[in-house]
């Protein structure tokens, strides 16, 4: 009598092979199971990292398989290392009652995107507002800035269709722990991201790509049904009794449901939201300084002589240093291999800085932001909008350090750590920065206890990466690493605490950071928002 056979599905984890050879992945799995690689019906690649560790570079890889075996065989398959069952996570939508009123999304970022998709998933044909313009206008706009510092407050760097993260590098990597990232990356590639963001250890699409991928996931809502109203800002919100019942943008809109998703550099925004009766809460974030070297450089260091690779370079690093003196974390933050420095701004008098790069990342720069934690202790008081004011006086200080225009005050990294007053010129130094670049002495910006630290830091990063500091250069300043602050919100049905009806999301609401988390949240609270208010 045959023996009765099962279809399984089994994820592995850490199965490896050089990155310089070629290899057969069911071939490695089947070892890896002890079966025939003919057992293996199919095979997904979930997750692809490189390992360059050791002196063979590496490629290790999470997968899964399908076999037809016996139950018997799946049982001794499962006590193989890193070998474990998998079910997969079934996404559900329920419908809204068409009675409802057409929600409302104020932003157009991940967020508000993801949001309106999951509603249109619903039933329903939410409106959204955006207060900058579509991507093609927008982008002209940004260019003016960047090449003659001409400042836009409602369409630039910061607002706009696809938010913030438009003029980034497009890096899709979190912390979460979510079974929608697969949605989010699934949904991306529909609309023209690479699918290779669905498995490489560190997804990222590109400046270049995320302007044509969001017009793209713009345009199909359109198509099912979403009101799109860029350049109209909210400016106003009507609450009777503690709850949402209008907004105001360019007409008087009754609604009962808001979901917020301005972006945390929306600060007019988070006035507005208080003086309504939002209730906001102070949390940690970081401040410091972007630092810039040749790509070569760190490829060479990261690398250590190894054959390069165009599927492993250009090369990355991440950094991080607990300051015995202090406490503070100091770390590499949104680290751009390939990429480039940009001006970013919500006022005319104030600068920050970001990265960004285009999916081949071919500049021959790499820059990451170094940044030191900060917390509400910092402060004085209970203000929950402390840490906005300390921000705006440093972007404005960084402002002035430049010599206005946008351009940016910048200062070798030698001379950053050094005790010696002398600051050496460093405008021979090739900078990707633009408008242009001031020298100064980025040590009298930052306050000492910021200062102190990130020098410490410097100093052990240059020992993990010798070089680091003496081919460095460092731009200010770094300051909008996450919102400073969060809107306090119901953990169920994601409702402002005193607004019912207002469902604040994203990067503004202080519960996410980047496009993966904002996109995600954005899904939750559109799957959450009806299910039983505060």
């Amino acid at each position: 009598m045959a023996a009765i056979k099962e279809t399984t599905t089994l994820k592995i984890t850490g199965l490896r092979h050089p990155v310089f050879k070629p290899s057969n992945l069911k071939v490695i799995a089947a070892r890896r199971l002890k079966v025939p690689p003919s057992a293996i019906q199919s095979l997904k690649v979930l997750r692809r990292a490189t390992d360059a560790r050791q002196r063979r570079v590496d490629f290790v890889y999470t997968v899964l398989v399908q076999l037809h075996v016996a139950p018997r065989q799946t049982v001794i398959m499962l006590q193989q290392p890193g070998v474990t069952r998998y079910q997969e996570h079934q996404f559900c939508a329920p419908a809204l009652s068409q009675s409802m009123l057409r929600p409302i999304i104020v932003g157009c970022g991940p967020a508000g995107l993801f949001a309106a998709l999951t509603l249109v998933e619903r039933g329903m044909r939410p409106i959204v507002f955006e207060q900058g313009e579509r991507i093609s206008e927008r982008t002209r706009r940004v260019e003016r800035f960047w090449r003659r510092g001409t400042f836009h407050p409602l369409s630039n760097v910061l607002f706009g269709e696809g938010g913030a993260g438009t003029f980034s590098d497009g890096k899709l990597t979190t912390r979460i722990k979510s079974p929608l990232k697969e949605k989010v990356l699934t949904t991306l590639i529909a609309y023209g991201a690479p699918e290779e963001i669905a498995y490489v250890a560190r997804p990222h699409i590109g400046t270049d790509r995320l302007r044509s991928i969001i017009p793209a996931m713009v345009d199909d809502l359109q198509h099912k049904g979403v009101d799109f109203y860029f350049s109209t800002p909210v400016t106003d919100l009507e609450i009777q009794q503690g709850r949402i019942v209008s907004v105001i943008a360019h007409e008087k809109i009754p609604v009962q449901y808001v979901f917020w998703a301005s972006g945390h550099s929306s600060r007019d925004s988070y006035r507005m939201l208080r003086m309504k009766g939002a209730l906001f809460e102070r949390k940690g974030f970081a401040i410091g300084l972007r630092i810039e070297h040749p790509q070569e450089f760190i490829n060479q260091a990261i690398m250590k002589g190894k054959k390069n690779d165009p599927r492993v370079l250009p090369a990355s690093y991440t950094l991080t240093y607990k300051d015995p003196a202090s406490g503070r974390g100091v770390y590499s933050f949104c680290m751009c291999p390939g990429g480039k420095i940009i001006a970013c701004a919500d006022t005319s008098d104030g600068l920050w800085t970001n990265g960004m790069s285009t999916y081949q990342r071919q500049t021959p720069w790499a820059n990451a932001a170094l940044v030191v934690t900060v917390q509400p202790r910092d402060f004085m008081g209970s203000d929950p909008f402390s840490g906005i004011e300390f921000q705006t006086m440093l972007e404005r200080q960084a402002y002035t350090f430049g010599g206005g225009g946008f351009k940016a005050p910048v200062q070798l990294a030698a001379d950053f750590i050094s005790d010696s007053p002398l600051i050496n010129p460093c405008e021979h130094r090739a900078c990707s920065y633009r408008p242009g670049i001031t020298v100064a002495d980025l040590r009298s910006l930052l306050p000492v206890w910021i200062r102190d630290p990130l020098q410490r830091a410097l100093r052990a990063f240059d020992e993990k990466i010798p070089g680091f500091v003496s081919e460095g250069i460092l731009v200010g300043i770094e300051t909008r690493t996450s919102a400073p602050l969060r809107i306090v919100r119901d953990p169920v049905c994601f409702h402002a605490l005193g607004i019912q009806g207002l469902i604040p999301i994203g990067e503004g609401s202080g519960y996410a950071g980047g496009i993966m988390s904002s996109a995600v949240d954005g899904i939750q609270a559109a799957l959450a928002f009806d299910s039983g208010e505060v």
